[in-house]
């Protein structure tokens, strides 16, 4: 089941489009390249992957897990609707 929902949860994320033409998500992406180039110069490329990779290893099974419960509240949603 859960890698069902795992690839569910990726086969929707290809229709996400980014937001272009928002200044303030233009602002935010400027913002985190500016840091992430500080990061690189302190701590180097190599540490900074290990560390993106390390983080997304511990903490990627967050986003699934908020995807799964969207998923069962939109079935409830819909099964409360269709017994009225």
């Amino acid at each position: 089941m859960n890698d069902f929902i795992t690839d569910l949860y990726r086969s929707l994320l290809d229709e996400i489009q980014v937001p272009f033409g928002d200044p303030e998500h233009e602002q935010a992406v400027q913002a985190y390249l500016e840091l992430e180039e500080k990061v690189k110069e302190k701590i180097g490329l190599d540490l900074l992957s290990q560390y993106q990779r390390a983080q997304h290893n511990a903490f990627g099974w967050e986003n699934v897990a908020i995807f799964s419960c969207g998923l069962r509240f939109g079935a409830q949603f819909m099964l409360e609707i269709l017994k009225n």
